[in-house]
């Protein structure tokens, strides 16, 4: 066999031998990390509220009363899949993606509405939200408990609110329905939970935890995208500063916004924290 052919020869088995060796090590590694997919629901109750949002009315008789009612948008219920890694046996990496959807607030209140006053008026909000964390847990085996905190980032939280009015000085009465969505921004803020993990068998185990979190949401701007009188669609007629407002750190209260433009107001904080329960599955591989 000539020099040439041997030292190709070479090379080739030098060349099976580093493949045989990334597929062991690769193998290796896969069969080391541990990554899984986590599925689950919670049902969550607000924690922190808004009292410039609606106000209930009363009259005893003598006089009317005012009153404020606390607005919170975290009462409601999560879906959330989550991929994690962990990177020992104690402390693992997770990446979770939710959707909040919020239950309704009602009360009687005055609204931005147009040709309103006094409605009844009820308001909630949604978000989808990326949630990064770290978890901790002790690694005692097939019931294992655990503690997560993350930060929460809500990249599309949107807030419905809808008001019903009735004008009864007229004949025959007009009954009116409108929503206002509330959009644009982001929503920051932290996460954390403590739970336990049941092992059901090596690819499946099942969770129970309590999650906290605290966020708040600041719209940038809103649109009024229903609004029908008697049973017939009255959107058109309204005018753009009818229709749309925008809200700023700053405004000026002397300036005059023509009807062709939106209408600008101060920007509100929106609390979304709250505190609740979720359990679900988790597909481990």
């Amino acid at each position: 066999m000539s020099i040439f052919a041997l030292q190709k020869k070479q090379k080739h088995m030098k060349r099976q031998l580093l493949i045989l060796v990334l597929f062991l090590s690769v193998g290796g590694l896969m069969q080391a990390q541990n990554f899984y997919t986590r599925l689950g629901i919670g049902v969550s109750g607000g924690i922190a509220s808004n009292l410039d949002i609606l106000y209930s009315y009363s009259n005893n008789g003598s006089g009317r009363m005012v009153t404020v009612v606390p607005v919170g948008f975290g009462r409601g219920f999560t879906g959330v899949t989550a991929f994690g890694y962990n990177a020992s046996k104690y402390v693992g990496l997770e990446f979770g993606i939710s959707e909040f959807i919020g239950l309704p607030r009602y009360a009687d209140s005055v609204m931005k509405f147009p040709g309103g006053s006094a409605v009844q008026a009820h308001i909630k909000g949604n978000m989808l939200s990326l949630n990064p964390a770290i978890v901790i847990h002790p690694g005692l085996g097939d019931v294992d408990p655990y503690a997560r905190i993350g930060f929460i980032l809500g990249i599309r939280p949107t807030v419905n609110a809808t008001a019903d009015f009735t004008n009864a000085s007229v004949n025959p009465p007009e009954d009116a329905e409108a929503i206002r969505q509330y959009y644009g921004g982001v929503a920051a803020g932290m996460n954390a939970a403590l739970g336990v993990k049941w092992t059901v068998d090596p690819l499946i185990s099942l969770f129970a935890e309590f999650s906290f979190s605290s966020i708040s949401y600041s719209p940038r701007y809103s649109e009024v995208i229903y609004y029908e009188k008697n049973g017939v669609d009255q959107l058109s007629t309204l005018t753009v500063k009818q229709t749309k407002t925008e809200y700023y750190n700053n405004v000026h209260p002397d300036e005059v916004i023509p009807d062709t433009d939106p209408d600008k107001y101060l920007r509100k904080s929106l609390p979304f924290s709250n505190a609740g329960i979720a359990f679900g599955i988790m597909f481990n591989f």
